[in-house]
């Protein structure tokens, strides 16, 4: 199940929904509130993967080729503090975290 249905669901006022429905011409809407991960991770150790930034590199393949889950690009991005693939640049190392599960309940609390 993808983390993001644990997180907690927003309401929007009368006004907030009418004006967000006609500007996108929508017929519903259902949005979550941010959430804001534990910075608590940084000060452990994980075992770590290396990757070098290279060509056609793109955060969901390395998730798909270290977790079989590019679902869980998102996690590479967190672990490393560059949470897209414009913040990386060719030759840039990469870490992945090996137990990435152990990472992901040290940063979602």
């Amino acid at each position: 199940m993808p983390i993001y249905k644990t997180f907690e669901k927003k309401t929007l006022n009368k006004e907030q929904l009418e004006n967000l429905l006609e500007i996108r011409d929508l017929q519903s809407l259902a949005y979550y509130k941010n959430y804001v991960f534990s910075r608590d991770f940084t000060t452990n150790e994980y075992s770590t993967t290396e990757h070098v930034w290279s060509h056609g590199d793109k955060l969901y393949k390395l998730a798909d080729r270290f977790f079989g889950d590019k679902s869980l690009f998102w996690i590479i991005g967190l672990f490393n503090n560059k949470p897209t693939d414009a913040h990386y640049s060719y030759g840039d190392i990469v870490y992945v975290p090996v137990d990435y599960l152990k990472f992901l309940n040290d940063a979602v609390k």
